[in-house]
This record gives structure tokens, C-alpha cells and sequence, in this order.
């Protein structure tokens, strides 16, 4: 081989095997709905913190609200400040692929709690609450919340729920 030819094979060999960027691979649509209907697990670690959403159930009849249980891990090395009393109204909700936050400012009046090393923050009660304006129409949806400690944002495992349609008994 040439020389030339040897150059231009080593240069087409490291565009085959060099990334592009160093960002992380995105998770593909079909990846996140296969997660979303599995057991919850816990969503990705950010320096320590890791969030998991669980449904109180998969199917809700017409006018209910879904609920859910959130749970928040510190794993790092780092002590963050929580207010737990104030889990649904602090947290963001992720709806379809969508974002919705708490539409109003959130008046403090709970104790700040420490979720410190090794601490854990179970069965925080989160709902797709009407201030959210969330049209939950009949069908499968996707949800995930997350929660903003210092700017980092911990978001969580994606679920999967199913609105029923109304009964046709009931028309």
C-alpha cells in the first residue's frame, strides 16, 4: 500500500470509530415506551440525586386524576435542601412529551428538610392536577416529573398510564 493510501485508510478508520461529540446517546422513542410500561426504576443519576415515579395504577376512568408516588434518592456526596410538604407544586411534569410547571409562585411555609448522603424520600404524592391544564384525553400517555435541586435538574423514570374512554353505556 502507498503511502497516500495508508494516510487516507487510518483517516477513514478514525472517522469510523471516533464519536462525533461528546454528548450522551438520546434515548429512542421506542426505548422510553418500552421503559415507560415496565416495572419503575429509578431515572438517570445527577450527582447522586435520583428520582422514581410510580403510578398509583395504569388505567383511569374518565374524570379522575392520576396519581402517583414519587420517591427521591441521594446517592452523592453533597446534602441537598427539600421541602417535601411542597412536592407537587415544586416539581415539573412531563406530559406527552411536554413540559408543565406549577403555574403560580409557591409560598414556602414547610420546614426545609436535608436530604443528605444515603437519604431517601419515599411515597411524595404527585397528581396531574387541574392548575397544570393537562388535557388527559382517552389513550396511552407518557409521564415523567422532575425536581430542581440547586439547577440540577433530577428527573425521573418515564410511566406509562391509559385514560379510558367514557363508557358508550353512559351516552
Amino acid at each position: 500500500m502507498t503511502p497516500c493510501k495508508k494516510h487516507a485508510f487510518a483517516m477513514l478508520a478514525a472517522l469510523l470509530v471516533t464519536p462525533g461529540c461528546n454528548n450522551p446517546p438520546r434515548q429512542r422513542a421506542d426505548d422510553v415506551t418500552l421503559a415507560a410500561w415496565a416495572e419503575p426504576d429509578w431515572g438517570e443519576q445527577i450527582e447522586g440525586l435520583q428520582c422514581r415515579l410510580r403510578p398509583a395504577r395504569r388505567n383511569w376512568l374518565p374524570g379522575e386524576l392520576p396519581i402517583f408516588r414519587v420517591d427521591i434518592r441521594n446517592q452523592g456526596k453533597r446534602t441537598f435542601a427539600f421541602l417535601p410538604d411542597h412536592g407537587q407544586q415544586l416539581c415539573h411534569v412531563q406530559f406527552d412529551g411536554t413540559w408543565y410547571r406549577w403555574p403560580t409562585p409557591v409560598a414556602v411555609d414547610s420546614p426545609v428538610w436535608e436530604l443528605s448522603p444515603g437519604a431517601r424520600f419515599d411515597d411524595i404524592t404527585v397528581t396531574l392536577h387541574e392548575r397544570l391544564n393537562i388535557d388527559v384525553t382517552p389513550g396511552s400517555h407518557i409521564i415523567r416529573v422532575a425536581f430542581i435541586f440547586e439547577g440540577i435538574p433530577v428527573v425521573s423514570n418515564p410511566i406509562g398510564i391509559r385514560a379510558l374512554p367514557p363508557d358508550i353505556s353512559d351516552r
